[in-house]
C-alpha cells in the first residue's frame, strides 16, 4: 500500500461528501482502488463568490504508485498517517496534585478538567453558582418575559458557562492534542462528528444544552459530584498553599428556596470551612467577584488589554448575497463575515468578533443595574438576521480611558460597569437595549425610529455619542467606513445594538505555563477565560483537558 495526502480536493455544492468519487475523477482512477480514506479537514471555499465548493484535505492508500501529473493532481503528496493521540503522548513533565480536587464553575474548563482528572482516577466535586442546563435556560425565558434578573441564572452563569448560550462556535486558532481531544469528546457525547473536521464547526444553542446533559450524566457515572446553586465565598491560604474553602448557597430568586429540587447538599459543608489541597478556578471571564476575593486573600493579578464595542445586526440575506453570491444557502448554510480594519491614526482597531449568522440577540448582565449585549445562534442558523459584535481593543487596566480608576489592577472592570451602568439606565432600567442605525450613528444623530430587531426586551432609540465612550465611538466610526467598503450595505442595513463588553476578561491570574498554579498560590490551578488563559468554548475546554493530561496524584 502506498499512503497519499491530497490538499484542497474540490467538491460539488450539492455533491458534499462524495469524496471518494471526486478524487477518482481528479486523480483518474477507479474509486474502488482508493483504500482507508479519511477527511483530515474540510471547509467552504468562497474565494469565487457564486461559484462555491467544498474543499476537502484526505489521507488515502493505494495499492500502486502513481505520479501527480497536471493539474488536477496538484494537490497530491506521498504522505505517511500521522498518529495523533492524546494517551499515545508522553507528558513533558507531571504536575503532583493531590487526589481530591475541587473544581469552582462547571464552564467548558471545569467541566473536562472533571472529566479527565476522574478519568484518571481523582476524586473531584465541582460547584457552580448557577442550575443545570436545563432549569438555567427555563430562568433566561423567564427573564426576558419579566425581566426580573436572576444574578445566578442567567445568559453568563450555570452549567456551561457563558458558552451554552452562544452560538456554540468550535473555532480555534491553534489545532493541538488537547483541543482535539475535546472535539472527540463532543462527539462521543452526541454531537455529529463533522466538528473534529469541519474547519468552522459550530454546534449552536440547542444542541449544545443536549450535549451538557450527557457530559453531566457521564462525570457523575465517573464518580464526581456536581453542586449546583453553589458560589466560593472564600478561601484560605497559609505559607503561600492554598488550604480551606468556604461555600455558601445561592437563593433561587424564582423558587424562594436554596437550591434545585433535584440538587443534594449533604456532603457539602455549606458556611464552614472545607480543608482543600487542590483547587481549581474555572469560574468564566465575567466572575468578577471572584477577582476581589483573590486580590483581597494576596493572589497575584495583573490586567491585561481586552476589548469592547457594540452588537450590529443586519438582514441575513444581504450578508449571504455579498459573501457567497447567489447561491442556495440550503447547500451551504447562513454566510459569516470576518472583517478587521486599523483606524487612520494606526493606533486602535476595529474588527467583528463572535459573528452568528441566522442568530438572535440577548441580554447578557451578570450584576444588577447593568446592562450588556451578546449573540447566539440556533444549530440550524436559519433566522433572519445576523449579528456580530464589533469591538475596540482596550489597553490593559483600560489606560487613559476617563475613569477614576484608568491604569490602575481593576481600571478595565471598571470601565465595563461604567458603560454597562450608563446603558441600563439609558435603555430605561429594565433591560431594554440602547440602539441607532449605523447611517444615523455616522451622522451623530437619534433615530426617530428603529428597525425591526431580534433583541428580546426591547430597544431605546439613542445616540451613543452621548454616553459611550468617544475613543470606542471613534474607532468604530472609522471601522464602520471600511467594512462597508469590503460589503456594501453594512451601513444602510445596519442596526447597532449597545453595549458589548465581555469579550474577554481585563484581568488575568498569572500563572506557571507548566503547571497552571498561580505563580504565588501553591494548590490553586486557574484555567480557561476567568484566568485570562482561553478564548472560547475550546480553548477553554482543552485548558482543562492539559490540566488533566500533567497531573499526577501526590504521594502524601
Amino acid at each position: 500500500m502506498f499512503t497519499y495526502r491530497y490538499r484542497e480536493l474540490a467538491v460539488a455544492l450539492e455533491k458534499k461528501g462524495e469524496i471518494r468519487s471526486a478524487l477518482a475523477k481528479t486523480l483518474r482512477v477507479n474509486p474502488e482502488e482508493i483504500f482507508n480514506l479519511e477527511v483530515e479537514r474540510f471547509s467552504l471555499d468562497s474565494r469565487r463568490k457564486g461559484d462555491l465548493r467544498w474543499s476537502y484535505n484526505v489521507v488515502f492508500d493505494l495499492k500502486r504508485k502513481i505520479r501527480a501529473t497536471g493539474n488536477n493532481a496538484r494537490g497530491l503528496i506521498e504522505s505517511q498517517r500521522e498518529i495523533r493521540s492524546l494517551d499515545a503522548e508522553p507528558g513533558k513533565s507531571t504536575v503532583p496534585m493531590a487526589s481530591h480536587v475541587d473544581i469552582i464553575g462547571a464552564g467548558p474548563s471545569g467541566l473536562w478538567a472533571a472529566l479527565h482528572l476522574l478519568r484518571k482516577g481523582f476524586s473531584v466535586d465541582i460547584y457552580e453558582q448557577g442550575k443545570q442546563v436545563e432549569e438555567r435556560f427555563r430562568d433566561i425565558r423567564k427573564f426576558f418575559v419579566d425581566r426580573k434578573f436572576n444574578a445566578h441564572s442567567n445568559v453568563l452563569f450555570g452549567e456551561g458557562g457563558a458558552g451554552a448560550f452562544s452560538d456554540g462556535k468550535l473555532n480555534t486558532r491553534s489545532r493541538n492534542l488537547f483541543s482535539e481531544t475535546v472535539l472527540k469528546d463532543m462527539v462521543q457525547f452526541g454531537v455529529d462528528e463533522s466538528v473534529v473536521t469541519f474547519a468552522k464547526p459550530h454546534i449552536g444553542t440547542d444542541k449544545l444544552v443536549l450535549m451538557l446533559r450527557e457530559i453531566r450524566a457521564e462525570i457523575i457515572k465517573l464518580g464526581g459530584k456536581i453542586h449546583f446553586n453553589t458560589v466560593l465565598e472564600d478561601i484560605e491560604i497559609k505559607q503561600g498553599r492554598i488550604c480551606a474553602i468556604k461555600l455558601k448557597e445561592t437563593k433561587d430568586e424564582r423558587r424562594g428556596s436554596a437550591s434545585s429540587p433535584t440538587e443534594t447538599k449533604d456532603d457539602v459543608a455549606i458556611g464552614n470551612w472545607k480543608p482543600c489541597e487542590a483547587l481549581v478556578l474555572a469560574v468564566g471571564h465575567s466572575a468578577r467577584d471572584i477577582y476581589q476575593l483573590l486580590h483581597a486573600r494576596g493572589v497575584q493579578l495583573e490586567s491585561k488589554a481586552f476589548a469592547m464595542g457594540v452588537r450590529v445586526e443586519h438582514p441575513q440575506i444581504l450578508i449571504n448575497k455579498r459573501q457567497l453570491g447567489n447561491v442556495d444557502t440550503k447547500l451551504t448554510g447562513a454566510a459569516e463575515y470576518f472583517l478587521a480594519t486599523p483606524t487612520l491614526n494606526k493606533t486602535s482597531s476595529a474588527y467583528s468578533f463572535c459573528m452568528c449568522p441566522g442568530g438572535v440577540l440577548v441580554p447578557c448582565a451578570s450584576e444588577p443595574g447593568t446592562l450588556a449585549t451578546n449573540g447566539m445562534s440556533y444549530s440550524r442558523r436559519n433566522g433572519a438576521y445576523a449579528n456580530g459584535a464589533i469591538a475596540v481593543p482596550i489597553t490593559a487596566g483600560a489606560e487613559g480611558f476617563d475613569i477614576p480608576s484608568s491604569g490602575s489592577l481593576f481600571g478595565g472592570l471598571d470601565l465595563q460597569r461604567k458603560i454597562e451602568s450608563d446603558a441600563y439606565n439609558v435603555g430605561g432600567k429594565n433591560y431594554a437595549a440602547p440602539a441607532q442605525t449605523i447611517k444615523n450613528f455616522l451622522a451623530h444623530r437619534e433615530d426617530k425610529a428603529l428597525p425591526k430587531s431580534t433583541y428580546p426586551c426591547g430597544l431605546v432609540p439613542s445616540n451613543l455619542w452621548d454616553w459611550m465612550d468617544k475613543t470606542i465611538c471613534n474607532s468604530l466610526a472609522e471601522g464602520f467606513q471600511n467594512f462597508d467598503r469590503k460589503i456594501p450595505g453594512f451601513i444602510e442595513e445596519g442596526l447597532i445594538v449597545a453595549p458589548e463588553t465581555r469579550t474577554s476578561s481585563p484581568l488575568r491570574i498569572p500563572r506557571n505555563n507548566e503547571t497552571l498554579e498561580s505563580v504565588n498560590t501553591k494548590g490553586l490551578f486557574v484555567l480557561g477565560e476567568g484566568a485570562g488563559y482561553a478564548g472560547g468554548i475550546v480553548t477553554s475546554a482543552a485548558d482543562g483537558v492539559r490540566l488533566a493530561h500533567f497531573a499526577k496524584k501526590e504521594n502524601r
